[in-house]
Formats: structure tokens, sequence, C-alpha cells
């Protein structure tokens, strides 16, 4: 089994038991070795390496590649959306919402990269108000004492 060459270390060091030449597979890379040297080669070298008789000094560990994830474009937007609306309740900038109290799509849009439509802006924002108020903190920064009198 072949290891593609994105999934192998940048350099690894090898030892020839005999005096040795190799070449990467398209010819852009080689190394001469004598006899008994060890020395570290590209990793577009290691398949010819291998080939040719040389040990790897130490065992070539495979590098994994990124990990994709892929969420559906509704987990995106719930999620994505969510966190955008809770940071604008969070900032407690008036300007950021509209007279009625819902966020500007403007002010959403500045905070995620993706695109969305009026009906999910409102769907995100009941749900992250919900989730604030199952938290009991909004984190709200408030610039004025609530007019509510203590009874």
């Amino acid at each position: 089994m072949e290891l593609p060459i994105d999934n192998r270390p940048d350099m690894a060091s090898f030892t020839a038991a005999k005096a040795v030449r190799v070449m990467a597979a398209d010819g852009s890379h080689s190394a001469i070795f004598e006899a008994g040297e060890s020395k570290k080669i590209r990793k577009e070298l290691f398949v010819a390496a291998v080939e040719a008789g040389l040990v790897p000094d130490e065992e070539l560990k495979v590098i994994a590649p990124p990990k994709v994830v892929n969420i559906s474009k509704e987990q995106r937007l719930e999620t994505g959306l969510i966190a955008a609306i809770k940071t604008l309740i969070a900032r407690g900038n008036t300007d950021d919402f509209t007279v009625v109290g819902n966020p500007r799509t403007a002010s959403v849009k500045k905070l995620v990269d993706f695109d969305f439509t009026t009906k999910d802006v409102e769907r995100a924002f009941l749900e992250a108000v919900h989730e604030v108020e199952q938290d009991g903190n909004d984190s709200t920064q408030h610039s004025e004492p609530s007019s509510v009198a203590a009874e």
C-alpha cells in the first residue's frame, strides 16, 4: 500500500546498505547515497528509496489529512445565525436591532460569511432569545439603570 504523498511527513531519514541513487518517479528530485550513509530526503523520494532497498531510520508516520466536517445548510444557518444573534444581544447596541426589537439583517451579515434569508434570521432570533433566557445571563452591557422598581 502506497502512502499518498500529501499524508507523508515532508522529510525523513533513510539509510543505504549499498551505494545507490534514487530518483522520484516524475524526475523532480534525486539523492545519492554511499554504502552505510544515512540522510534526510524529501517525501517525493520515499517510494523510490524503499524500492531501492533503503531503510527508513524511523517509522514513517501518517500525517492525517484535515478532517472535513460536512454539515447541512440548515445546521450551518441555525448554529451560525444563533451565535451571531447572541453576539448582537450581548453587545447590546440598539443600532443592531429594529424598532420592534428584531436583529437587523445588515448587522447579522457583518458577523457571518454565508447567505441567509430574513425568515432564517427570524427563526434564529427566537432560538437565540430562548437560549439566552435559559442561560439566565444575556451578558448585555446595559448603559442605564433599569426603570423597574424592586417590590
